[in-house]
C-alpha cells in the first residue's frame, strides 16, 4: 500500500513506524525502545534553527513525509533497544530495566563519565535508512567519554557492545 508522493508515482514507506506517525496513529503500543540521549530538550537557539529547517522541508517534501516535532530532537549516546524491535509487555519492560539499570549506574559512576556541561555542534541533516538525521560534533569529547564508559560497563556485566548501528 503506497501513498502518493510528488507527481503520481506511488510512494511506499520504507519504515512501518514512519507510516504510522505520518497518518497520526498513536504510538503508545507496538514499539518500545531504550535510548540514552543527551541534550534533551535542546536549547532554544537549536530549536529555532530546527523550526526553520522543518518549515523549509515541509515546502519541498511530499505531504505524507513525516518530519519529527522539535520536542523530539536529541543527541543519541547509545541505543540499548531500538523502538523498532517491537512492543514489550510490562513484565518484559521490567526485565529490561533490571538488565540495564545496573549497567547505566556503573557507567555513570566511572571517573571518566563527564560531569557538568559540554558542547555539541549540530551538523547538516543526512539520510540514514528511512530517516533524515543530524550528526553532532562532540566538541568536548563528552559523548565519546560516555560511550567509552558504557562500553566498559557492558563488558564488565558480561556483554559485548554492538557498535556502529548508525549513531
Amino acid at each position: 500500500q503506497g501513498l502518493r508522493g510528488r507527481g503520481s508515482v506511488p510512494m511506499a514507506w520504507a519504515n512501518a513506524f514512519v507510516t504510522r506517525l505520518a497518518v497520526g496513529e498513536p504510538m503508545e503500543h507496538g514499539c518500545c525502545g531504550l535510548v540514552l540521549h543527551c541534550s534533551w530538550p535542546m536549547p532554544e537557539p537549536v530549536l529555532a534553527q530546527y523550526r526553520e529547517i522543518k518549515a523549509a522541508l515541509q515546502k519541498v517534501m511530499p505531504p505524507e513525509a513525516y518530519i519529527y516535532p522539535e520536542e523530539t530532537l536529541h543527541c543519541t549516546v547509545c541505543t540499548l533497544r531500538s523502538f523498532m524491535a517491537g512492543d514489550l509487555d510490562e513484565t518484559a519492560r521490567a526485565r529490561e530495566r533490571e538488565r540495564w539499570l545496573p549497567v547505566l549506574e556503573a557507567a555513570r559512576a566511572m571517573p571518566a563519565w563527564p560531569s557538568g556541561t559540554f558542547r555539541l555542534l549540530m551538523g547538516r541533516p543526512t539520510l540514514e535508512g528511512s530517516a533524515g538525521i543530524f550528526r553532532f560534533e562532540d566538541l568536548d569529547g563528552a559523548v565519546i567519554a560516555m560511550r567509552s564508559c558504557l562500553r566498559e560497563a557492558i563488558r564488565s556485566a558480561g556483554g559485548i557492545a554492538a557498535e556502529g548501528g548508525g549513531d
